[in-house]
């Protein structure tokens, strides 16, 4: 995939491995939509439009373009990544259709808020409670509300959260932004020698248990070796893998046994197939 940068757009020619929608609307994140066929994101203070210019040929306007260079992770060949779960026929036909997928390399602290109210919740009220957050916490810029720094959502009581529709994970929320106060806990997240010392640090936060975890590590600390479980993926694991076990936690072992370190890759490409209701060969 080829791309310029000039002037905070960025042009992408032969786009075969970035679709906006496929990107977007693969469970990551919970800001962003589409307006007259522009798909627009916000991440942190920065904020992008993707308008389609022709076949694989995409115009990325916004006021930061160095950040979504790293942010839609344009150094990473993804047709590398596609060429070896290839080798797997069952995962074929959801490579094919899932191709335009991208892992986003997102802010760690917006992650860690974001799936915490991600539990057990649906995307149209986790976008709701997110939007809010930003609105009655976060700095407001040219475009919009940008995501509170931690000490803006430090300042956020359990009532607040509460009535921003974070219910039971108000309490959780508010004790895990304190303990974040503690500088040592984020570096320790980004610095970890290995997965497994990452997950059990994000597991003593309030409000984190392992499938968020595995989210976590997985969009906001590039840990690919991850296979987050949910309903759809326990879905493909029993209709297509011809999976038995029923425990989440392992499930979630047997991907990573079977796909290694392109694990989080192949999560991403089967749960957007899989949410289109479209069942593997």
């Amino acid at each position: 995939m080829n791309y310029t940068i000039k002037d905070n757009k960025i042009e992408i020619f032969d786009a075969d491995t970035f679709e906006p929608e496929s990107v977007l609307a693969s469970g990551q994140i919970f800001r962003f939509g589409c307006v007259n066929d522009v798909w627009w994101v916000c991440s942190g203070e920065n904020r992008a439009e993707i308008k389609k210019l022709g076949e694989n040929h995409y115009l990325i306007d916004t006021n930061n373009a160095k950040f979504f260079e790293n942010y839609f992770d344009f150094s990473t060949n993804y047709d590398i990544i596609l060429t070896r779960l290839g080798k797997h026929k069952v995962l074929q036909p959801a490579l094919e259709y899932s191709r335009g997928v991208r892992l986003l390399r997102q802010p760690l602290l917006e992650v860690i808020i974001n799936f915490i109210i991600s539990a057990n919740n649906n995307i149209p009220r986790i976008r709701k409670s997110v939007q809010g957050i930003c609105e009655q916490f976060g700095t407001k810029t040219e475009w919009g509300f940008a995501f509170p720094a931690l000490e803006q959502l430090s300042k956020a009581t359990i009532q607040d959260f509460t009535n921003l529709g974070c219910g039971y994970r108000a309490p959780y929320l508010v004790d895990t932004i304190a303990k974040l106060q503690d500088e040592k806990i984020l570096k320790s997240l980004l610095t970890a020698k290995d997965t497994q010392t990452a997950r059990e640090i994000l597991l003593s936060l309030k409000g984190v248990g392992p499938k968020v975890a595995d989210c976590i590590l997985l969009f906001g600390l590039q840990r690919f070796d991850v296979f987050p479980v949910d309903t759809w993926i326990h879905k493909v694991y029993v209709q297509n893998f011809n999976g038995q076990e029923t425990n989440r936690n392992k499930i979630t072992k047997w991907f990573v046994d079977t796909f290694g370190a392109d694990s989080g890759y192949c999560q991403q490409y089967l749960f957007y197939y899989k949410r289109k209701d479209i069942s593997l060969k």
